[in-house]
């Protein structure tokens, strides 16, 4: 009874911490931006069974993943910094605001939707993907240590890449602050 009370705690803690970080500027990393994204394809391609009822998943992930990172950016604020980083690069800080976070929980429901079609869906399994994603959110090196379905790295790796994507068009300068050194 009280490690569930605790759980919930920091359940409702970590939900918390996530929010809030979407309403503040927070600089805009190379880290988060390319390079879990694109860890996040290369985990999908390897853990992926290509048969056709998961092509066909995919397909319909690919489909929905544009709209859902095209709204994740349609309120992202940006806010330039004098300073260059130590590579010359300029500095942006991005405020993501509520439509990333719509977009956010939309994902892990797409996850959790996506678990129901192969295995039974409980409130545990619930519960597994949503602290999952939260800590994917808050702790960012936790992603190098997990073990995902096929269709987690999938919208994972193609929801951030399409939003890095779509925050270059939206602001060009995200170019030059996301570029190799």
């Amino acid at each position: 009874m009280i490690l569930n009370v605790l759980l919930i705690l920091g359940l409702f803690f970590a939900i918390y911490r996530v929010t809030s970080h979407v309403f503040r500027f927070e600089k805009l990393t190379r880290l988060t931006s390319v390079i879990i994204p694109v860890y996040s394809l290369v985990m999908f391609l390897v853990v992926m069974d290509w048969n056709l009822s998961n092509v066909t998943m995919l397909f319909g992930l690919t489909l929905v993943s544009v709209p859902i990172a095209w709204f994740q950016v349609s309120k992202v604020e940006f806010k330039r910094s004098n300073d260059a980083d130590r590579y010359g690069r300029t500095t942006i800080y991005v405020k993501k605001g509520l439509p990333y976070l719509w977009g956010w929980l939309i994902t892990i429901l797409l996850g959790i939707g996506c678990s129901a079609l192969f295995e039974t869906l409980t409130p545990n399994l619930v519960l597994k993907e949503i602290f999952s994603e939260l800590k994917n959110e808050l702790l960012t090196f936790s992603i190098f240590t997990q073990h995902s379905d096929w269709y987690i790295w999938f919208l994972s790796g193609a929801t951030s890449s399409l939003y890095t994507r779509f925050l270059k068009i939206k602001e060009p300068a995200v170019i030059n602050a996301l570029k190799r050194k």
